[in-house]
């Protein structure tokens, strides 16, 4: 009789999830559009012009970079020190204080009144305690009666309503919680165990009871709020996402039909994110040009370095191969190293924004921590960054540099060594005459 206000109930705290994230995605998509668009059109037209007036463009130019060579060393030397400092674009949120209150009060609002739904029902029947008593008692004394009725058959049916209702306070995508630190699984996770404290018999279909009700009640809400409430871009909600899939995981079998519609789901929402996002390739001469050209690139590259941390959380689950595809393959190769390749004439920069690549990818193919083969697609990687050094031999032949080389250059050997390009990074050391350890 309860289940349906329950699963109504449910719904409606779905929908309020997924209008919660709309309003972010919609907002940041109108945003990005128009300051894209606003920025683009002035880019192109300022390269309309240098196409008339290439020469002295370019001798302004160097003239500029020459006066802002020591700024600029001043403003990314303290970055380059520490990569784990992020550059702008990296972390953000686009929720607004007044959004989340508004969010917050209708949640608690719905909350409140499922707090009431068994306020009318009979005492026995209103504490999932007390159904479950009445069926352990049932199963302890008539042992045969209970098999004769297929209980362990129903019991997920006459359970799941009191799971449901305390799972509206679920929250996976913004909060790490335990289905440990919940009281319908403290509860049935014992259900039916004998009192001797023994373990299920083989044949005792009552030890399926929990991972069948987080594979019915837990996992459709999982599903749900990736499929159409996730913010990709969020650090905070991926993590928490991949925490909530490892924990659906632990309870379910792989060869869950809704299982592998989850991971899918998954993949999906992963390739979409890579697919739209956009990453300029203004070069060095437009972007000092048009005003904000700069500070819109740097902070789309910053997007994207985001969005590889956040596709590198998932490594323990999704396979090697198919993050391959969506970092290697896609991000990298067709958005962020295209983007880096315009900065090569502003050598501090494009180091800067080389190490935060490298240090997006700790942990999957880079870092002390990866022990596995280097992959092949991290070549254009490797390749990128010799050529950085390429740029800086020049550089400080011609006097641009001057003492700053060899900062730049331990920097250069660092990232090689971060990628396992051991006798390339001692080549830098070579290059340079540097004489350290590696």
């Amino acid at each position: 009789h309860k289940a349906p206000y329950i699963e109504e109930l449910e719904e409606h705290m779905q929908q309020l999830h997924k209008k919660r994230a709309l309003t972010i995605f919609e907002r940041r998509a109108a945003d990005n559009d128009e300051e894209m668009a606003e920025v683009q059109a002035a880019v192109d037209a300022a390269i309309d012009e240098y196409l008339q007036k290439r020469l002295d463009m370019a001798r302004r130019a160097d003239a500029r970079q020459r006066r802002r060579s020591r700024l600029d060393i001043k403003r990314m030397s303290y970055v380059g020190n520490d990569n784990s400092y992020p550059m702008e674009g990296e972390s953000s949120t686009d929720e607004s204080d007044s959004e989340s209150e508004a969010y917050k009060s209708n949640r608690d609002l719905l909350l409140q009144t499922a707090s009431e739904v068994f306020s009318d029902a009979a005492e026995e029947y209103s504490q999932l305690s007390s159904v479950k008593e009445r069926f352990e008692r049932w199963k302890r004394l008539y042992l045969d009666s209970y098999r004769d009725a297929y209980i362990s058959l129903s019991i997920p049916s006459i359970f799941s309503p009191y799971v449901r209702l305390e799972l509206l306070k679920w929250d996976p995508l913004h909060e790490e919680v335990d289905f440990f630190d919940m009281r319908w699984h403290s509860l049935l996770f014992d259900y039916g165990v004998p009192e001797d404290g023994s373990d299920f018999s083989p044949d005792d279909a009552d030890a399926d009871l929990v991972p069948g009700l987080v594979e019915k009640v837990a996992l459709p809400i999982l599903h749900h709020d990736i499929a159409h409430c996730w913010d990709l871009l969020s650090s905070r909600e991926s993590k928490n996402a991949v925490s909530a899939t490892t924990l659906i995981i632990n309870y379910i079998p792989a060869s869950s039909e809704a299982l592998k519609e989850l991971i899918a789901a998954i993949r999906t929402r992963l390739t979409e994110a890579v697919a739209n996002l956009v990453v300029p390739t203004w070069s060095t001469v437009a972007m000092k040009a048009v005003p904000n050209a700069a500070r819109i690139a740097a902070y789309r590259f910053g997007v994207a370095i985001r969005l590889v941390r956040n596709i590198c959380m998932w490594k323990d689950i999704l396979a090697l191969p198919v993050l391959e595809k969506l970092v290697l393959d896609e991000l990298l190769g067709g958005k962020i190293l295209p983007h880096v390749q315009s900065l090569i004439p502003d050598i501090h920069d494009a180091i800067t924004r080389t190490e935060r690549i490298i240090a997006s990818l700790n942990g999957v193919w880079s870092g002390a921590s990866v022990a596995a083969a280097r992959s092949h697609k991290l070549l254009p990687l490797v390749d990128y960054v010799l050529k950085l050094g390429k740029t800086l031999e020049k550089k400080h032949a011609s006097g641009l540099l001057e003492s700053e080389t060899g900062v730049l250059a331990r920097r250069l050997k660092k990232m090689l060594v971060d990628l396992n390009e051991y006798d390339k990074a001692r080549a830098i050391l070579r290059t340079f005459h540097l004489k350290e350890a590696l």
